[in-house]
């Protein structure tokens, strides 16, 4: 499928680095003048997207964001894609699936994640995740890295979480909750 490039969003939330590489872009523009051809980028429909002070639907770049670059700088009007999800996703409820995706896709080709940026992704997830619901196996697999790596990079951040979590069951439970009301209600 081909999409209008400027119909596309470049969410800073989902972009799995610190920022854009110039020199990447320079070498896709420098491809392109000469006839090249690149891999569709990939894209996902979204809707509760925060724009100013509302909340629309757009259409992010998961992976793609230097081929997106390179294009305009051309002067290309569309550039082809394929969507991730068929179905429109809640970007409210989405944003660290959609992470998570565009940092898996940025581990196998093109400008690969440095392990900083990779590092920077672990733990934002882990810290948005304060019920561990995301496992550091599934970090790793998403993140190109061992089990190992992701646990070191946010043992800490559990270590906290699980610190705040007993404090709210030693609290609870002096105020006479039982294990089961804790287990349920806390």
């Amino acid at each position: 499928m081909e999409v209008n490039i400027a119909d596309l969003t470049w969410s800073s939330f989902i972009y799995p680095r610190g920022g854009k590489n110039e020199k990447t872009v320079e070498a896709y523009v420098e491809a392109l003048t000469i006839g090249a051809k690149f891999p569709p980028i990939k894209i996902q429909r979204v809707f509760n997207y925060p724009k100013e002070n509302e909340k629309i639907e757009a259409t992010l770049i998961l992976d793609g964001i230097h081929r997106w670059f390179a294009f305009k700088e051309c002067g290309f009007k569309k550039i082809k894609a394929i969507e991730w999800k068929k179905a429109p996703l809640n970007y409210e409820t989405s944003q660290t699936a959609l992470l998570l995706e565009a940092a898996e896709c940025n581990t196998r080709h093109g400008d690969r994640l440095s392990p900083k940026d990779k590092k920077q992704i672990a733990g934002d997830i882990a810290r948005s995740d304060p019920e561990c619901t995301r496992t550091e196996d599934g970090l790793a697999e998403k993140l190109g890295v061992i089990h190992q790596t992701v646990n070191t990079w946010i043992s800490d951040i559990r270590a906290r979480q699980r610190a705040g979590r007993d404090i709210i069951i030693m609290r609870l439970n002096r105020l006479g909750w039982t294990q089961e009301q804790i287990a349920v209600n806390g």
